[in-house]
């Protein structure tokens, strides 16, 4: 059972100002307690004024501890300077990120990645994203650069065209030419035999298609013109914007070294892993920066859908996707923000809350998969969504302590794309997006301070 959060009030409140930030903090306090990321409050004079239980737990200091403190108390030099240089935007009311170290009560050192944006009062919000971990596989992601190139296994790296950019010890002593004989140098016809090159081609098909090949056994050249028989595995490399930019291949002489093929293929695996993890780390908190700024900043609440859907979209692959806002009057969703759909969608701007997907789903306070749309009574517009295609559906309400607030429904053209989804994220996803609107719509209601 998770123990309660306290909001700790002052003994004296004749402060306007400290009313309005704690009248605030109460509203957020049970939002708080969702989050997996450090939220930290403070005043005009950037004096603490609430802290979840998640800083809590990382800085190692109670709230109680860290009310009146300033905002740089848990910081060390070098963080203080950045926060204070960070403090000169939030005059303008802009919003800012910015990396920094915390010093924990016990002294550990532990970096973060700092969202902040002002609030209405003029006191500052702020987002701390523990690097830890990300941290932890920058230092994997190097070492497993220096295995690679150090390898006794021969690995080499093509660019675009299939030049070699990258020519390790392994690649040396397998093939017998040296580093600086091969760099730029493509590796047709240099390493493949004339009666080779045609397979070569359907290699390269392949891989276009696949992405990958595993296991390929074929033959290669040696500086001294021997003919070697080899097994090969080449992987395409994109970027993070999944933008080609080259190949990474690796040989094994199967004459003499087959007792190694398994340790061979674990280590491909392990480097692909790696990579993979990293990038996916990386846009995981990325979605979440944009999403919890723009929830903090001057944008609208169809603007913040729009980047909640398009952040959707990107993790999910799907076609099309809808954000409805529950509206308690008249018991409906209404449409706020919708991607990947026509002009007719539009017109069923609001659909009634009750017998809905959306009802169901808030009921299960779980995201729902929906492999056939058709099957299923309770998707209202079912003809408008064959229309566009769409055969299958995830429903992801929206809930903040246990009020329903709203619904994401995101379509899609193929219902087996949808079962290769990280659940856990997703439904972390879900929690972030609830947040964000919820701050959202509270921060439309408070009416603005005349001057």
């Amino acid at each position: 059972m998770s123990r309660p959060t306290t909001v700790l009030m002052p003994a004296k409140m004749n402060n306007i100002e400290n009313q309005k930030n704690m009248d605030q903090i109460v509203e957020l306090t049970n939002i708080a307690k969702t989050m997996s990321e450090c939220l930290w409050i403070g005043d005009k004079r950037h004096k603490t004024v609430y802290v979840n239980p998640v800083f809590e737990k990382t800085s190692g200091y109670s709230l109680k501890e860290c009310r009146g403190k300033d905002c740089d108390y848990f910081f060390d030099k070098e963080g203080k300077a950045a926060i204070k240089n960070h403090h000169k935007l939030r005059k303008s009311g802009k919003s800012s990120q910015y990396e920094a170290t915390m010093l924990s009560k016990s002294g550990e050192k532990i970096p973060l990645f700092i969202s902040g944006a002002s609030t209405k009062t003029g006191g500052t919000i702020g987002v701390f994203i523990n690097l830890k971990n990300l941290k932890n596989l920058e230092k994997e992601k190097r070492l497993t650069e220096q295995i690679v190139k150090n390898s006794t296994e021969a690995i080499i790296v093509l660019d675009q065209k299939k030049r070699i950019s990258l020519w390790n010890s392994g690649a040396e002593g397998l093939f017998g030419f040296k580093e600086n004989e091969v760099i730029n140098k493509k590796i047709n016809p240099l390493l493949v035999p004339p009666e080779k090159l045609e397979e070569n081609e359907e290699i390269t098909k392949d891989l276009a298609s696949k992405g990958f090949i595993k296991g390929h056994a074929t033959q290669r050249i040696t500086k001294k013109g021997k003919l070697i028989e080899v097994s090969v595995s080449i992987t395409r490399v994109t970027d993070k914007n999944k933008e080609f930019i080259g190949y990474l291949t690796f040989y094994k002489d199967i004459t003499s070294k087959k007792n190694l093929s398994n340790q061979l293929q674990k280590r491909f695996e392990a480097i692909q892993d790696a990579y993979k993890e990293l990038g996916f780390q990386k846009r995981q908190n990325d979605y979440i920066f944009e999403i919890t700024e723009a929830a903090a900043g001057k944008s609208s609440i169809q603007g913040l859908g729009q980047l909640i859907l398009s952040a959707a979209t990107m993790i999910t692959k799907c076609d099309g996707a809808t954000l409805r806002i529950y509206d308690e009057k008249t018991d409906s969703i209404k449409l706020s923000s919708c991607i990947g759909v026509g002009s007719n969608w539009k017109g069923r701007s609001k659909l009634a809350y009750k017998n809905s997907l959306a009802e169901e789903a808030f009921k299960n306070k779980r995201p729902m998969l929906i492999h056939d749309l058709e099957s299923t009574p309770k998707h209202r517009g079912l003809k408008i969504a064959k229309e566009h295609g769409f055969k299958a559906c995830i429903t992801l309400p929206l809930i903040v302590n246990e009020k329903f607030i709203g619904v994401i429904i995101l379509y899609s053209t193929d219902p087996g794309k949808f079962r290769l989804i990280e659940t856990d994220f997703l439904e972390r996803f879900t929690s972030q997006c609830s947040l964000a609107i919820f701050t959202k719509l509270q921060l439309k209601k408070t009416p603005t301070k005349k001057k």
